[in-house]
């Protein structure tokens, strides 16, 4: 079976906890429906010191931290009213203070604790590649960096800038280290022997294998940041596959997490790979969300049955609003509520938190049903950290209601 015309999205994610080399294998769901078919997300976490959890095909959607808000807002636990705004308000620039708890840039110390995967998509053959211009708030990519790095780099960092947390950073062994994966991948497609059960894995005597897991590669390149995440879509077009990560549940937190700041992207027919370090360190109190605030032409909903593992379905199924992701360290929620901005009738929406997919330094919000075209929405979200109450007030504008299906097909 030809992956690259599946539609499937798979999730991997590992925190080595100073561990570089760890096996996150698994293989595609086997009886999973179509767009599924992800392998289990496995890895340390921050607090624990990294354990790695090996083995095991994950067959259902992970449950953990699953709360469905049947349209009134969220009280587990008690309400901060109107609390502090959120620490780390600083931009990454380096300029004024950033409104409603937006993500700050300060450096401290910390490894980065988020999902990663691999995503799918596919682009039309005769539909043009996307081209996103290098934001003017971050650094040039290094000499020698290739053309398709340089584009993925700047679609990362355009929604990273909006955001107000770091740009990443592109890292040529992390694209050496995708772009040898993607050679892999489309060398041995098809091979009765040299295919491997999950789209991140290689066959050790097979044709270009370079490592049997993302952490093997990325250590075989060069890369020594302590900490890594892998994504792959299958689109070849590094734009592209960066929007069908950012557009998704699981797939979006390596690549907005203010806690991975390295990169690299590597190509070919039918595969964009982006591989992930810690890079520079990024203060464990900084706070963002996405949608960012103020964010125009927002898509409207998502489509979890293309994600692997399958995030919690609606009551009504799919599709669901646009996911909504707070990332932030040490911080317990109590209360969540989205509703139309000028509006008070909270909205029916399901709430992730300590959900393993996604690690813990993400929690995730959508609405049970798509958001309305051209449509604002404010977003609040209270609870307290190490430094006490937090309250997040922001809001985002939709868009116009698509004419046809957006995206790539993940998986």
């Amino acid at each position: 079976m030809n992956k690259a015309n599946t539609p499937r999205l798979g999730i991997l994610a590992c925190l080595a906890g100073g561990l570089m080399a760890a096996h996150c294998g698994g293989k595609p769901r086997p009886a999973s429906p179509a767009g599924t078919g992800g392998v289990q997300v496995m890895g340390g976490t921050q607090d624990t010191g990294g354990s790695i959890s090996t083995g095991g095909v994950q067959d259902t959607a992970s449950t953990g931290g699953v709360q469905a808000v049947g349209g009134t807002e969220s009280t587990g636990g008690v309400q901060v009213a109107g609390g502090a705004p959120s620490p780390g308000g600083v931009q990454a620039s380096g300029g004024a203070l950033s409104t409603a708890g937006t993500a700050g840039a300060s450096v401290a110390t910390g490894t980065p604790d988020a999902a990663a995967g691999g995503v799918g998509g596919s682009r039309d053959a005769d539909s043009p590649r996307t081209e996103v211009a290098a934001p003017a708030q971050c650094p040039a990519p290094p000499a020698g960096a290739p053309a398709d790095a340089i584009t993925a780099l700047n679609a990362e960092n355009a929604a990273r800038v909006g955001m107000g947390i770091p740009c990443a950073s592109l890292v040529l062994t992390l694209c050496t280290s995708a772009q040898n994966h993607c050679t892999y991948y489309t060398t041995n497609q098809g091979s009765a022997t040299c295919e491997a059960a999950s789209s991140h894995s290689e066959i050790a005597g097979c044709p270009q294998f370079t490592g049997a897991d993302p952490g093997a590669r990325i250590k075989a390149a060069g890369y020594t940041g302590m900490g890594w995440a892998e994504c792959m879509a299958f689109m070849d077009d590094p734009a592209g596959a960066v929007k069908t990560f950012i557009d998704s549940v699981y797939h979006r937190t390596p690549v907005l997490s203010p806690w991975y700041r390295d990169m690299g992207y590597g190509g070919g027919t039918g595969c964009d790979t982006i591989d992930f370090g810690p890079g520079a360190t990024t203060a464990k109190t900084v706070t963002a969300y996405y949608p960012y605030d103020g964010q125009i032409d927002v898509p409207l909903s998502f489509n979890g049955a293309t994600e692997g593992p399958t995030p919690p379905v609606p009551s009504t199924g799919w599709p669901s609003g646009y996911p909504i992701t707070l990332f932030g360290q040490g911080i317990t929620v109590s209360a969540h509520q989205i509703v139309v901005d000028g509006t008070t009738t909270p909205l029916a929406h399901i709430w992730l938190d300590g959900d393993s997919s996604l690690g813990s330094t993400a929690k995730v919000l959508y609405t049970e049903a798509p958001l309305s075209a051209n449509t604002p929405y404010r977003v609040t979200i209270d609870g307290t950290s190490s430094t006490g109450s937090v309250h997040f007030d922001w809001s985002f504008t939709t868009g116009a209601a698509p004419t046809k299906p957006g995206g790539g097909r993940r998986g």
